[in-house]
């Protein structure tokens, strides 16, 4: 074996670990050279993608697709997968609008379409568990008929003229918008879930090897019911946070957001197969799935180029963390 097999074996495990921050660091080097220069006062660096206003705007385009991906963490760590997310979300984002324009009060709203999330998260996880249909299957028809619902729900139109209550969540504060520090505050939440409690000791043993956990007592139906309702949770927290960006609601809300949430936790080292990854590392792919569209944008580039290099980087993250287990 050769001294350069060597060294490789002894730094792929850390690449594997931190291959999302490797994969930002790379990107904000790249974004410092490569991006539009400007001579704008609090520009930093003289780069258009460092600027303050930029820089928040980041923030708040991060906030919704983060949290879906930490709901999409606890889902994949089980060894699942979930094609609805964003569906729910297109429904739960029509749920927020109109009631908000019916004239309900923004908590009750707010509160009904958490507990909303939940059960329909929790209602996928029941089917898959009881049915033992593979979760791709479930998830691929909730993402049809959740859709199907929105339109139904909205006859098909969009729905304006919420009250302004609903962005206080894109008001900033010290300098983050409010919907940034829910992110924050649902990172850490679903950090500690994974790392200090029996629920999450028992998410990545199923994950691990399903059978194994059953046998050694793991009430495998019930956790994975339990991750698909965290998961439908935040799915609704995003929807809320969604709506408040948008100040409408749209049935063909949330179109491919599942797959920028699946992106961001396996570039944050979270495995397909499930049993490895966690939520720290999914807030660091999904800051770089956001910071990688803000600067294609930035530098003109088009739309579905974007979304080609999206498939690649979730090619090569996926390839990183098969690759150990080959050399």
């Amino acid at each position: 074996m050769s001294a350069g097999t060597t060294t490789f074996q002894k730094w792929l495990p850390i690449i594997q670990k931190y291959q999302g921050l490797v994969g930002l660091i790379i990107l904000l080097v790249v974004a410092l050279w490569k991006s539009p220069h400007t001579g704008q006062p609090g520009a930093i660096f003289h780069s258009t993608f460092y600027t303050l206003p930029n820089l928040s705007n980041i923030m708040s385009q991060l906030a919704v697709p983060g949290i879906l991906a930490i709901g999409a963490t606890f889902v994949i760590l089980t060894g699942g997968i979930d094609l609805s997310a964003g569906s729910l979300l297109g429904l739960l984002n029509c749920v927020v609008a109109t009631w908000l324009v019916k004239g309900t009060s923004t908590p009750v709203t707010i509160a009904y379409v958490l507990v909303l999330g939940t059960f329909i998260g929790g209602v996928l996880g029941a089917v898959i568990g009881y049915t033992k249909l593979q979760p791709f299957v479930v998830t691929l028809a909730g993402m049809v008929s959740l859709r199907g619902i929105a339109y139904i729900y909205t006859n098909n139109a969009n729905i304006s003229g919420l009250n302004d209550q609903i962005t206080v969540f894109e008001s900033p504060w010290l300098g983050i918008p409010i919907a940034g520090w829910i992110l924050f505050v649902t990172t850490l939440l679903g950090a500690l879930v994974l790392a200090k409690t029996v629920f999450g000791r028992r998410v990545y043993a199923i994950g691990g090897n399903t059978e194994a956990a059953r046998y050694a007592g793991v009430p495998v139906n019930r956790v994975r019911i339990g991750a698909f309702a965290i998961n439908g949770f935040c799915i609704a927290v995003a929807a809320v946070l969604f709506t408040a960006r948008n100040s409408n609601g749209q049935p063909s809300a949330g179109m491919g957001y599942e797959l920028d949430a699946i992106t961001a936790a396996v570039v944050g080292g979270t495995a397909l197969v499930g049993g490895y990854g966690n939520v720290l590392g999914t807030f660091v792919g999904a800051l770089f799935i956001v910071c990688l569209n803000v600067f294609l944008i930035l530098d003109s580039v088009s739309y579905y180029v974007g979304q080609g290099w999206k498939g690649v980087i979730i090619l090569l993250a996926v390839y990183l963390q098969n690759l150990g287990r080959r050399v």
